[in-house]
This record gives structure tokens, C-alpha cells and sequence, in this order.
């Protein structure tokens, strides 16, 4: 409740500091009526909307895990791909959101740490591997700890990892990426058999053939 709403607030009040109103207003309010806001957290964040972005990014993840991991673990399910494809990508955004936050001054630096222990706790992240047929890579963004969330890729033979990418099943990025590796073997065959020795030869082969 307390991140939707904050969400919701700052992206009304974005540019301005009402929300810092609207908190104030809502703290005397529930003040007032306790006994509608008992089961109730109405927490206000106090950063911009690019912080809590981040804040609110880690946290959903964190709470939505174990519903993935049993979607991923169930039995016979053969369509686990957009949960593997959400973890990587959510593994790939800690990665990203931790360069520059290595702090308590950090906003989300609490979000970091419950993202890490949560992920480490479990020690689970080798069967989600082997049902996603993922394997842990170092990120570009950053060195990894032994002890640290991994960014993911794909397994598969060396040579076709570069053409689909860490995403198989993105066939836009499949389709640029052969077009990107085919273009320059097409060029090398047509320097081949127009300026070498032997493509002269089979061009004066085809010239006889259609006298023929």
C-alpha cells in the first residue's frame, strides 16, 4: 500500500513539493481516525521518483520471488520462460541499480541488501539454473563477489550465443544479429569470386557455358 500510493503521489506531484503536503495532511488524518488505518503502513519515502523507482523495482521483485520460483519449480510446467526471463532481468537491474550505491547514504541501499540476502537465504539459485537453462556470468556493470547476485545468460554453444543474444526468444534481436554477422560473409564470398583467380576462372566457365 505505502509504495503504490507513494507512487501514485509523486507522479501527480512531480516537479513541485505538495507531496511533502499531502504527507503531512495524511499523518493528522490518521491520526484522527486511527481505527480506519490499523492494518495500515502509510509510509512516506521522502526521495524524488527516479529513487523510488529503484526502492519500489527491488521491493516488488523481492515480494512477487517466491511465487516465480513455484511457477518455475511446478511440475510439468512447460511454459516457465517469462519467469526465468524476469528474474534475469530483475537480477540484471540489481546489477545496474548497485554501482553507485555502495553506502547506508544511499536511498535504496536497504533494498540492495534484502535483494542479496533474500536471493543468497534461499540457496536455491542453481535449480532455477538448470530449469531455466541459464548460467551465471560476470556483469559488464560491475565485478561480482562470490557472494553476490549474479547476472545470467543463456547456455548454449559459444557460437550461437552471439547471435540470439542472452535472450532466445527475442526474435527481433535474433533476426539483427544474424543479419549483422551475415553481411560481412556475404561481402568476403563476393570479393572471392570477383576480383580472386579463382572467381575469374568460374566467371570465364559460366561465359562458355551460355555460348553453349
Amino acid at each position: 500500500m505505502s509504495h503504490w500510493l507513494y507512487d501514485k503521489v509523486v507522479s501527480i506531484t512531480q516537479g513541485t513539493n505538495l507531496f511533502i503536503n499531502f504527507y503531512a495532511v495524511l499523518s493528522m488524518y490518521s491520526g484522527i481516525k486511527k481505527e480506519n488505518f490499523k492494518n495500515c503502513t502509510l509510509t512516506n519515502f521522502n526521495v524524488d521518483k527516479e529513487i523510488f523507482n529503484k526502492k519500489h523495482i527491488l521491493y516488488e521483485f523481492l515480494e512477487s520471488y517466491d511465487d516465480i520460483k513455484k511457477k518455475i519449480f511446478l511440475e510439468g510446467n512447460l511454459n516457465v520462460q517469462p519467469y526465468c526471463k524476469h528474474i534475469k532481468e530483475n537480477f540484471r537491474f540489481y546489477n545496474i541499480a548497485k554501482e553507485n550505491c555502495n553506502s547506508n547514504s544511499c536511498n535504496y541501499f536497504t533494498e540492495l541488501q534484502q535483494f542479496k540476502n533474500k536471493i543468497n537465504e534461499l540457496n536455491d539459485l542453481n535449480t532455477i539454473l538448470n530449469k531455466c537453462k541459464y548460467e551465471k556470468i560476470s556483469c559488464k556493470y560491475d565485478s561480482n563477489a562470490e557472494d553476490d547476485v549474479p547476472c545470467l545468460q543463456a547456455t548454449g554453444s559459444p557460437f550461437i550465443l552471439p547471435i540470439l543474444g542472452n535472450d532466445p526468444d527475442d526474435i527481433v534481436n535474433i533476426l539483427v544479429n544474424v543479419a549483422i554477422i551475415s553481411v560481412p560473409i556475404m561481402a568476403i564470398f563476393l570479393i572471392l569470386f570477383k576480383f580472386t583467380p579463382f572467381g575469374k576462372k568460374l566467371n570465364r566457365i559460366n561465359a562458355k557455358g551460355r555460348k553453349t
